[in-house]
């Protein structure tokens, strides 16, 4: 029993000493990692250079397409259709006949019409003979009255009274003979009037189109009675370009001026297709406050129907020198919009055997529209930087980035003699735009 407190000591001692070795172990390990130099983190990004554009703000209105010329087509008069020579969609040329209507009563008027005006010419005729037997007699009477005169004393008195008497019987008759052409004459006028009338209102019920053109849908029948003025077809003319219109805010009526260029854009036209103004409307829509402008677009296959809107891109300023960055190098923060410029690292950090490292930067920016996988940069950049990109999301205030390669060894864009992660075309001006 005296033992048993000496063994409980030894044993603590024992304890102590192997747990103050073990301190003393950990400590001397963590010292000597501490003597170790830390590895610094590296990030590989896509690393572009900033691009200039050449940009301007653009309106993305709604154009109507408008035939170069359309008519309803109506009938004047009133009548039964007789005939109906279209159908639905036909393509009808100029002058082509499209409807008959029942003329059976104005062709008998005209054939009425007809045998008075031969009656009444007829009697031009007779007035005429009428007139030549009445100068016969005129001749007649002044050849007896001078021969007359000249015989003195061997004519009776009523022998000249008679002659007298017949010459101017004569002239009367000259006189009624030409009195009756002037009214045969008359007579045969109005029965021309006549007939021309009845056989406009015949050629009226005959309805032809007025110039090559596509027909709208049927509504007439053979034997349905058409009232005067009745629509009966639509018809928009063929050609191998149409109009286009679309209006424009007053405050940008300006801009609208013949000769400019603005883009169509639909499924029918296929790409961007550039076309032309040629006219605009002299005066503003009071309800609306839109201009009306009006272009044509190119229609060899005829595809375009009257009524279709198609898309129409109007530039509304003059175009501007712009920097622009990809999508990606933008960070959107709290503290605001900001990218990542690349610079290089001290010589004291470049590694050898490694490739060229870099610094990563913050720079505050200002941006603008996006036009379409780029956005412009109003503030904050001078031109000349190099961004990240594509991986700038890893980044901080300080990283070490090392370029990634933007595309296979050679000499070509994106490969050696070119900065990595470069587009092909950057540092170039382009112009684009941006619809409102």
């Amino acid at each position: 029993m005296k033992h048993k407190p000496i063994i409980a000591g030894v044993l603590l001692v024992v304890v102590l000493l192997v747990a103050g070795g073990g301190v003393y172990l950990f400590k001397k390990r963590q010292d000597k990692a501490a003597e170790k130099p830390a590895m610094t983190p590296m990030f590989t990004v896509d690393v572009v250079p900033v691009e200039k554009v050449s940009w301007f703000e653009t309106a993305r209105l709604v154009g109507t397409v408008v035939a170069k010329r359309s008519v309803q087509v109506a009938n004047e008069v009133s009548g039964t259709v007789r005939e109906v020579m279209f159908d639905t969609g036909d393509e009808v040329q100029a002058e082509q006949v499209l409807l008959k209507l029942d003329t059976r009563t104005e062709e008998a008027d005209l054939a009425a019409a007809n045998a008075a005006m031969s009656v009444a010419q007829k009697g031009v005729e007779l007035a005429q003979a009428d007139l030549v037997v009445a100068q016969s007699n005129l001749e007649l009477a002044r050849s007896n009255q001078q021969r007359y005169s000249t015989a003195s004393g061997a004519v009776s008195a009523s022998e000249i009274d008679r002659v007298n008497a017949d010459l101017r019987k004569a002239n009367a008759d000259i006189e009624r003979a030409q009195s009756a052409i002037s009214k045969s004459r008359a007579e045969v006028e109005q029965a021309a009037a006549r007939v021309a009338q009845i056989q406009t209102v015949i050629d009226k019920k005959t309805i032809t189109a007025p110039f090559h053109a596509r027909a709208s849908i049927r509504t007439v029948h053979p034997g349905q009675y058409l009232p005067e003025g009745t629509p009966i077809i639509m018809l928009a003319e063929i050609t191998d370009d149409i109009y286009l219109d679309f209006a424009i805010p007053q405050e940008y009526a300006s801009r609208a001026v013949p000769g400019l260029t603005v883009v169509a854009q639909s499924e029918v036209l296929g790409p961007d297709l550039k076309i032309t103004v040629l006219s605009v409307d002299s005066q503003v829509n009071p309800n609306t406050r839109n201009i009306r402008v009006r272009s044509t677009i190119p229609d060899p296959e005829h595809k375009l129907k009257q009524g279709m809107f198609i898309d129409v891109v109007v530039p509304l300023e003059a175009p501007r020198d712009y920097l622009a960055i990809p999508t990606t190098a933008v960070r959107r923060a709290a503290f605001g919009d900001h990218v990542w410029a690349v610079v290089p690292a001290p010589a004291e950090k470049q590694m050898p055997g490694m490739p060229p490292l870099f610094m990563a930067n913050t720079m505050m920016v200002e941006l603008g529209p996006d036009i379409g996988g780029k956005v412009l940069v109003k503030k904050g950049l001078q031109g000349n930087e190099e961004i990240a990109a594509g991986g700038s999301f890893k980044l901080f205030p300080g990283a070490t980035v090392i370029k990634a390669q933007a595309g296979p060894p050679g000499g070509g864009p994106g490969g050696p003699g070119a900065p990595e992660g470069a587009a092909p075309n950057a540092g170039t001006e382009k112009p684009v735009a941006s619809s409102k």
